[in-house]
């Protein structure tokens, strides 16, 4: 991971980006090399908080898109999302033993063998929780994605955006309720909410913005190299030039959120994108830029963002 800091109007040392930029194994290779097995078990304690704040969101989302399309269309709508659901869990190749369900805190079990020296053992119990908390995350990702395909395909990109309106609504409330208080509690947050989709990030500050670079990025860009646009999952591209694909086409369906939550919406309530996604272009895996503006109405962001489509 690639670090720089420059300028006089700096949120963060070095240290501290460098601190932010780790993902969760490297917080715990660093815990581990501080010696101090209670270090350990609070940095595997708060991986498993980020994480479970992850699926809590997912479960957000999928909730929403079930009412919603209750809502719009009915018992048949619902039923829509139920069969599209099962063909998901039917095909998905991550579904098996255990299934879906959350793993089981491990910070004990690590702490424990770090009080005993033994740090292979201990990255191993990590390593063996955070390939069950990807493998979780991935699957959540690839639901909302079955759900928002089946959306797209039956009633087109209209209901599409209509549908992330209705589960934006209160994640840009939250998001947004947040852009007046102190940057580097914004930015802290947002690289939190990366590094638990297992983003791969570098992180460069200079005096208006932070500028977080994903390669791989953790959601649309692992999808994209899992394959999960082709069959057997055959998860949609978006290709209407439309505001769920910032007017340019090809988008998967996942990454059409962006441009209505962080464009459009974060348009109507602040009067400009936020924060600005980058996001590659047709079915690239990567990688994706995030600039987070320290002042989140500056009218430079506008220029930013990507294709034809800038606000709603």
């Amino acid at each position: 991971m690639t670090l720089v800091a420059d300028g006089p109007r700096r949120a963060f040392t070095d240290d501290e980006l460098a601190d932010l930029a780790l993902g969760p194994r490297a917080q715990v290779e660093a815990a581990l090399a501080s010696g101090r097995p209670e270090d350990v078990r609070l940095a595997v304690e708060a991986i498993e908080r980020d994480l479970g704040g992850q699926i809590d969101r997912y479960t957000h989302w999928i909730s929403t898109l079930f009412a919603f399309v209750g809502e719009r269309h009915g018992a048949p709508g619902s039923a829509a999302a139920i069969h599209a659901t099962r063909s998901l869990f039917a095909a998905h190749p991550d579904v098996g033993e255990p299934g879906p369900t959350l793993p089981e805190p491990v910070a004990d079990e690590v702490a424990a063998a770090a009080a005993e020296g033994d740090v292979a053992a201990a990255l191993g119990v990590v390593d063996r929780s955070l390939a069950r908390w990807r493998t979780l995350v991935d699957l959540y990702r690839d639901w909302i994605s079955a759900l928002l395909t089946d959306v797209y395909r039956r009633h087109g990109a209209d209901e599409l955006e209509a549908a992330h309106r209705r589960v934006g609504e209160a994640t840009m409330r939250n998001l947004t309720a947040a852009v007046d208080g102190p940057f580097k509690d914004q930015a802290s947050g947002l690289v939190r909410l990366l590094t638990a989709h297992f983003s791969e990030v570098e992180l460069h500050e200079d005096d208006d913005k932070l500028t977080i670079v994903q390669d791989p990025c953790g959601t649309c860009g692992r999808q994209v190299a899992q394959g999960r646009h082709q069959p057997p999952l055959d998860l949609a591209v978006v290709t209407d030039e439309h505001l769920t694909t910032w007017g340019r086409g090809a988008t998967t369906v996942y990454r059409t959120h962006v441009p209505v939550w962080h464009v459009a919406l974060a348009g109507e309530a602040l009067g400009g994108p936020w924060p600005v996604n980058q996001c590659p272009h047709g079915e690239a895996a990567g990688p994706c830029t995030i600039l987070l503006y320290k002042d989140p109405r500056n009218p430079d962001a506008l220029a930013d963002v990507p294709g034809p489509t800038r606000l709603a």
